[in-house]
């Protein structure tokens, strides 16, 4: 890579760095790619205003997309880019600078996606494929997440699930009030909630063991009531991350989960209700795929390894798999970059010209 790109690359992740915005608020971002592309570029750009897509277009009968996200963590200083998605969407402008003036014999799409870190974006993208008419015959597509922790610039790759499916499930359970000194005159959702806080975690593990695959009920808080000693509890929540590895065990997990739910308030004379927050669907590859990108790197010399577990975490990445082929890897961040979404995490600065030759070899193979 010429010393002018990689300087380019570098630059532009310093500059996403300091825009960093919350999911579904990436306007000053979504500015920043556009204004990148036209400036360095000659590829087709498409607004389609929460997200934007670049098209290298050489009227091929196949077409690969690559996805990047942009959108950053909250914490109590403000929006910061604690996952490294500044880095994911500046080496997606690298392989824009890679891909200028070179025939690769097939369509390229650079697809900068909103709102991953709530699972909204990439629902929101999947309006691509009926836009360019891709279809699963003729598209195949790619996307990468920087790991800490690994030996910088390797290739990741997993078959099967690389990230798993996950939610927040947000229970409320709705009884009666009543004087504290008369609990019998009300309906007090305590016990149920409880009740819940055990048999949810239960179930889970109930279907990891079915579904031989990890899954989880996570109980991140609960509440019952108020503190007014003089009144009994008449209304209680329950926040729960329901997590699993694969499709099936996450669909049974929610099912089980929502006749839990109206088991309990039902035992106990409660009203319920049930919203499901942050959905992401695991994240599953393509068999083809991921023999494509082994290949690719055999044939170039380039190092990666096969992880022996999923990640726990969840990328909305998985929403694309529904319509196209698509395969998910990881790069490694270096084995001293601090984990993701913690204080110290900085995206490395050598990762995004790295990451950029990776997505143009990869785009070569497929």
């Amino acid at each position: 890579m010429e010393t002018v790109i990689k300087q380019q690359i570098v630059e532009a992740r310093h500059r996403l760095s300091a825009l960093a915005e919350l999911s579904g608020q990436e306007r000053k971002t979504r500015e920043y790619i556009k204004a990148f592309l036209l400036a360095h570029c000659s590829l087709s750009v498409v607004d389609r205003g929460a997200w934007l897509y670049a098209k290298h277009w050489e009227g091929a009968a196949r077409t690969v997309v690559v996805r990047a996200d942009h959108d950053a963590v909250p914490t109590a200083c403000g929006p910061r880019h604690l996952c490294g998605h500044d880095g994911h969407t500046a080496s997606l402008l690298g392989l824009a600078l890679l891909l200028e003036g070179r025939t690769v014999g097939k369509n390229v799409i650079l697809l900068f996606q909103h709102a991953e870190e709530t699972g909204a974006g990439g629902a929101d993208c999947c309006e691509l494929f009926a836009l360019e008419g891709l279809t699963r015959e003729n598209t195949r597509m790619i996307g990468c997440h920087n790991i800490p922790g690994e030996p910088l610039g390797v290739a990741l790759f997993r078959r099967g699930t690389f990230a798993c499916a996950s939610c927040g499930l947000d229970v409320r359970l709705i009884g009666s009030p009543t004087h504290a000194a008369y609990p019998e005159n009300g309906v007090n959702p305590s016990a149920a909630l409880a009740r819940l806080a055990l048999e949810l975690p239960a179930i889970a593990a109930q279907t990891g063991e079915r579904h031989h695959c990890m899954t989880l009920a996570t109980v991140v808080g609960m509440r019952s009531g108020e503190r007014a000693f003089g009144v009994a509890a008449s209304e209680a929540s329950l926040w729960v991350t329901l997590r699993a590895e694969t499709a099936a065990a996450f669909t049974e997990l929610n099912t089980r989960a929502d006749e839990a739910v109206a088991g309990a308030a039902s035992g106990d004379g409660l009203g319920f209700e049930v919203n499901r927050e942050d959905v992401f669907p695991a994240t599953e590859n393509n068999d083809a795929l991921q023999d494509a990108l082994e290949a690719a790197c055999k044939a170039q010399g380039l190092a990666y390894k096969y992880l022996d577990v999923p990640f726990r975490w969840s990328e909305d990445f998985g929403h694309y798999g529904r319509y196209v082929p698509a395969c998910f890897f990881g790069v490694g961040a270096g084995p001293d970059t601090p984990p993701l979404h913690t204080e110290h995490y900085a995206y490395p600065d050598e990762l995004a010209p790295i990451t950029a030759e990776l997505f143009l070899h990869f785009v070569l193979a497929l």
